[in-house]
Formats: C-alpha cells, sequence, structure tokens
C-alpha cells in the first residue's frame, strides 16, 4: 500500500537516498517525478492519478458529493521535494468549422491557461496527507521580500539596496564606509556556450575600485550589500523544528572567500557541525512560519564583529553537501520525519 508520497524530479540525488529508506524498510511510498511527463493526456498516469476531471462536478465550496472524492489521494505523508508542475497542457479536441485562424490561435492559447489553471487546481488541493514537508505552492521565495521581513523580526542583515545609479552605488560605499558586493536579486545565471565546452556561472563578487570605474552611470537594478567580514559561512538546513547547520571556513582561501560556491576541489574549504544560537533560531522558526515552510535551506555569515547576517533562503536546495561532512544523516532523518512511529 503506497501510504507516503515524495514529488519531486527525476534526477533529483536528495530523492533517491530517502526513498532507499523506504525500500530498506518495507514501507509503501509513491514517488512522482514530474519532470518524467512532458504533457498532459488521457493515455497518461499521471492524468489518471491526479488530472482526471471527466465526469467529476468541482465543487467550491465542498457539497460532499460523492464525485468530489474521485479528486481526493489520501496518504500518511506527502513530501513536497520539488513539485514544480511544467508540462504542455492538453488541448480537448473539438470542432472549429468557419473560425479564422487567427482567432483560433488565441482561443486555443486560452484554453490551454485555462487548463493549466485546472490543473494545478487538482494537483494542489486534492492530494491530502496527515503530515505534509514542503509548500506545495512555493518553490522558490523572493529575496528581498525575505531580507524585509528577517529585518522586521530582529533578524541582522548586511546593509542592503537596490540601485540603478552610479551615483547612489558610490553614495552608498561612502556611507557605509565599506566594501561593497553584488549579487543576482532572482537567481544566480547557469548558461553553456554553444559548443557546450565552457560554463558561465555568475557569483556575489566585490565591487573593487576597477570595477567601480567600468560601471556606466545607469544600469538595471542591481542588489547590492556591504561587504561582512566574517569569521565563517553557515549554510543551515531546516527540517521541522530541528536545524542542521554547517560552519563553512570559506575565508581562507582567496578562491573562495567571497562566494564558498567557487569551489576549490584542490583545496576544499574546512567544514565542520555548528549550533546556531538559540535567539538565532527562534527568530528564524517565526520567520519560516511567516511565509508558511517548514523546510529549507539557510545561508547565513558569521561576521568577525560576532554578529549572525541571514543573507538568503532556499527552499528547494540540495541538503547532501551539510548531511555527509556533519555526519547529519539527513535523508534517514527525512524518512523518519515522514514515516513517525511507523
Amino acid at each position: 500500500m503506497e501510504k507516503h508520497l515524495i514529488v519531486t524530479e527525476d534526477g533529483d540525488v536528495s530523492s533517491n537516498e530517502v526513498c532507499s529508506w523506504f525500500y530498506k524498510h518495507g514501507i509503501g511510498f509513491k514517488r512522482l517525478n514530474l519532470d518524467s511527463y512532458k504533457q498532459i493526456d488521457r493515455s497518461s498516469e499521471l492524468y489518471s492519478d491526479y488530472f482526471n476531471f471527466d465526469n467529476v462536478e468541482i465543487c467550491i465550496p465542498s457539497e460532499n458529493k460523492p464525485s468530489d472524492y474521485n479528486f481526493e489521494k489520501k496518504y500518511s505523508s506527502i513530501w513536497y521535494r520539488r513539485p514544480n508542475i511544467k508540462l504542455e497542457n492538453m488541448v480537448i479536441s473539438q470542432t472549429e468549422s468557419g473560425i479564422p485562424k487567427s482567432l483560433l490561435r488565441e482561443i486555443r492559447s486560452n484554453q490551454k491557461s485555462e487548463l493549466k489553471e485546472l490543473y494545478e487546481y487538482i494537483f494542489n488541493f486534492s492530494l491530502k496527507g496527515s503530515l505534509i514537508l514542503g509548500n506545495r505552492l512555493k518553490t522558490r521565495v523572493n529575496k528581498l521580500e525575505i531580507l524585509s521581513l528577517a529585518n522586521e523580526l530582529g533578524i541582522c542583515i548586511p546593509r542592503t539596496r537596490v540601485i540603478s545609479l552610479k551615483n547612489q552605488l558610490l553614495e552608498f560605499q561612502r556611507d557605509v564606509k565599506k566594501d561593497l558586493v553584488a549579487k543576482s536579486i532572482l537567481d544566480p545565471i547557469f548558461a553553456m556556450d554553444d559548443d557546450l565546452e565552457l560554463r558561465y556561472t555568475s557569483y556575489t563578487n566585490v565591487l573593487s575600485d576597477s570595477i567601480l570605474e567600468k560601471i556606466p552611470d545607469q544600469f538595471s537594478p542591481s542588489l547590492v550589500q556591504e561587504k561582512i567580514e566574517k569569521d565563517f559561512e553557515i549554510r543551515t538546513f531546516v527540517l521541522g523544528e530541528s536545524y542542521y547547520s554547517m560552519a563553512i571556513f570559506s575565508q581562507n582561501n582567496e578562491k573562495t572567500a567571497v562566494d564558498f560556491r567557487r569551489y576549490d576541489r584542490q583545496k576544499p574549504n574546512k567544514t565542520i557541525p555548528f549550533t546556531l544560537p538559540d535567539t538565532l533560531t527562534k527568530k528564524i522558526t517565526k520567520l519560516l512560519k511567516r511565509i508558511g515552510f517548514n523546510t529549507c535551506s539557510i545561508d547565513i555569515i558569521k561576521g568577525k564583529d560576532g554578529k549572525y547576517y541571514f543573507l538568503e533562503i532556499n527552499p528547494v536546495g540540495q541538503f547532501g553537501m551539510v548531511s555527509k561532512p556533519c555526519n547529519y544523516n539527513l535523508e534517514y532523518n527525512i524518512f523518519k520525519y515522514l514515516t513517525k512511529d511507523e
């Protein structure tokens, strides 16, 4: 019997390792790899199990009609690991005699959009779980919104600006009396060249004098922060009420000093298990409840001034980098969290 559901992607290594614990203990589960389905059609298992609205009437609010229960899939637990739906929507075949082609294209486009709304509603609200890990409706957060909320809750953050004029940038630098760093407002860039030989990746970078000289008077709005002199960086994985943190001594290596994601394979950063102060975890817990997350990864800097600077949240980031070096065995802990006393 499939008592647990894991909504993820085919190539997610962390999901693989959690699933192995289900197999080992003989506990029934279903893994739904949404990226394995390129389109929704009536012949697919995804359609028959989760999107089948044939001969079913949706009632809002529910009138408890027997047909409503055809939608519901009940599980003891659901882990929304990577719940993005990226599907080409099925278009119901109909006769279009006498309709101009330009109008027909618009009708078809509108129909696809409406079906997408319907599919998302069915998928998001038909799955029922006694325990939910992850947020089925949110796989990313607005970095600026999270920084604002963190500051509101008394969590220390670097002084931050979104700037599009050079004179504002120079004024901000004079104000903080420190170097500045620039980072992405949304996600970093990951791209390959046409020959698939070179990979381009954007990182957090210091705005040195040589870079400042080349910046035009006006540019696209950019996220700029004061550069925090750090003792070390911290990556924290949150699982329910539990916090698993790793200190990363990235400042000991010039290559990783500003951004530890510039991995040095020849001389890896030293990492050790770490415990965040209780006062900080309590504030972060309030922040996560505010935005509706019970699991995520968090980046923090421990400054040389003794303060802990909150940087950002990744709702679906990889956690193996914390699990294995610190011997936390997070994959097993997630399995235990989902299965509880089974």
